[in-house]
C-alpha cells in the first residue's frame, strides 16, 4: 500500500528546512539498498530548492546546484556517497548504484526515469502556487 503524506511549504526557506529534516532522518535510516528520494514537478517548482536544503540536512559544505548539463553531482555525506542527478535531458541509468546501501540518490525529473526506480522510494511532487 501507498503512503501518501502532502507537506505545504509557503517559502523556499521553510521548503530547504523541510528536506534538511528529512535528509537528516533519511541518514538514521538502516537499509539494504540505496536510499532514493525521487522530485517530480514543473521547472521552477522548488525541486533544486528542495536539494539544497537536502544537502545541508546530509552535512555537505558545497552549494548545490542542479546537475542540468552534467547530468549527476557526487558527493560524499557522512561515511555515504550523495548522488544529486538530473535526469530532465538524459535517461541516465544509475542501477549501478542501486546496490550500495551506503548510497543515496536524489533524483530530479524522477518522472522521466521510472525504469530505473525501485520499488520502494521517497517520491515529492512539487507545485508551484
Amino acid at each position: 500500500m501507498q503512503k501518501i503524506l502532502e507537506v505545504v511549504t509557503k517559502s523556499e526557506g521553510e521548503t530547504k528546512k523541510f528536506a534538511e529534516l528529512f535528509a537528516k532522518e533519511l541518514l538514521k535510516s538502516k537499509t539494504k539498498k540505496a536510499s532514493v528520494v525521487g522530485l517530480e514537478g514543473e521547472l521552477g517548482a522548488g525541486k533544486t530548492t528542495f536539494a539544497k536544503g537536502f544537502a545541508k540536512g546530509l552535512g555537505l559544505k558545497e552549494e548545490m546546484r542542479s546537475p542540468t548539463f552534467i547530468l549527476m553531482r557526487v558527493f560524499k555525506a557522512k561515511k555515504r556517497k550523495f548522488f544529486h542527478i538530473d535526469a530532465y535531458r538524459d535517461q541516465i541509468d544509475f542501477r549501478e548504484f542501486l546496490k550500495d546501501p551506503g548510497n543515496i540518490l536524489l533524483v530530479e525529473w524522477s518522472d522521466k526515469v521510472k525504469k530505473f526506480l525501485p520499488r520502494d522510494y521517497f517520491k515529492f511532487v512539487f507545485r508551484s502556487p
